[in-house]
C-alpha cells in the first residue's frame, strides 16, 4: 500500500522533533539571551513570554495547512516551532527596539510580516536565524537553519488578541454551546472595545509619552511642554 504524502511527511517531521527537541529548547534559549541583552541595553520595559510547540500543536500545524495546500518535508520547514514574544508598554518602543533588532541581527536572516487588522490584533512577527558570524561560534553551530519567531506586540493590542484568541480559536465547551450568533456578538463587542477604547487610549498614551520625554530632554530649568 502506497503512503499517504502527508501521512508520511508528518511522520518525518514528528521524528524530526523527537530527534530535536532538545536542541530547539537550547535555541529558544539562546535567542531569549539575546533579546533580553538587547532589552536591558535599550532600558526597555517590557514583559517576555516564549514556548517550543508541542508535538500536538505541529501535527494540527501540518493537517490544517495541508488542506490549504501547503505542505511540510521536514521540520525546520515549521518556521514558529520556537516562539517570543516581546510586549511592549507603548507602539513607539516597539518600532525603537525593532531597529535595534534589525542593527543587530544579520539582515539576510530577517524576515519581517506587519500583522495588522483593522480591528484588533497589531503585530510585527520577525523571523529571525542567527547569521554566519555567531554560528562559526561552538555554542551557536547547531542551530544552522533553525527559525524563531519573534512576536513585537505593545501591551493593549496584545490584551485584545488573547481574549479574540479565545473566542476564535481556543473555544471551551461553555462558549461553544452559545452558538454563532452569540459568538458573533461577542466579536462585535471586542471590534467596539478597541474602536472606542482601546486605540484612543494607546494614542493617548504615546502622546503622553512623548511630551513627557521632551520636557526631560530640556532639563529642570526649561518651561514644560505645552499639554
Amino acid at each position: 500500500m502506497t503512503q499517504h504524502p502527508v501521512t508520511s511527511n508528518t511522520a518525518r517531521v514528528v521524528a524530526e522533533y523527537r530527534e530535536q527537541s532538545l536542541v530547539y529548547r537550547d535555541f529558544c534559549a539562546a535567542m531569549r539571551n539575546l533579546l533580553i541583552s538587547l532589552l536591558e541595553r535599550g532600558t526597555f520595559k517590557y514583559q517576555m513570554s516564549y514556548r517550543i510547540k508541542s508535538l500536538d500543536s505541529i501535527r494540527d500545524k501540518i493537517d490544517r495547512n495541508a488542506a490549504l495546500g501547503k505542505f511540510y518535508q521536514r521540520l525546520a520547514d515549521v518556521e514558529d516551532v520556537v516562539g517570543i514574544r516581546v510586549v511592549f508598554y507603548l507602539e513607539g518602543d516597539k518600532r525603537k527596539f525593532l531597529a535595534t533588532l534589525v542593527g543587530e541581527m544579520t539582515r539576510s536572516k530577517l524576515r519581517m510580516e506587519e500583522h495588522r487588522k483593522e480591528l484588533g490584533y497589531r503585530a510585527t512577527h520577525v523571523l529571525a536565524q542567527f547569521g554566519r558570524k555567531r554560528l562559526t561560534l561552538n555554542e551557536y553551530r547547531r542551530f544552522a537553519g533553525l527559525t524563531c519567531e519573534i512576536q513585537l506586540t505593545s501591551a493593549l493590542f496584545n490584551a485584545w488578541s488573547e481574549v479574540e484568541h479565545d473566542i476564535l480559536y481556543k473555544r471551551d465547551r461553555n462558549l461553544a454551546s452559545l452558538g454563532s450568533a452569540a459568538e458573533a456578538r461577542l466579536q462585535q463587542q471586542l471590534n467596539e472595545a478597541m474602536r472606542h477604547y482601546l486605540q484612543p487610549a494607546s494614542d493617548i498614551l504615546e502622546s503622553v509619552a512623548r511630551k513627557a520625554r521632551r520636557g526631560r530632554s530640556r532639563g529642570p530649568g526649561a518651561r514644560g511642554p505645552r499639554l
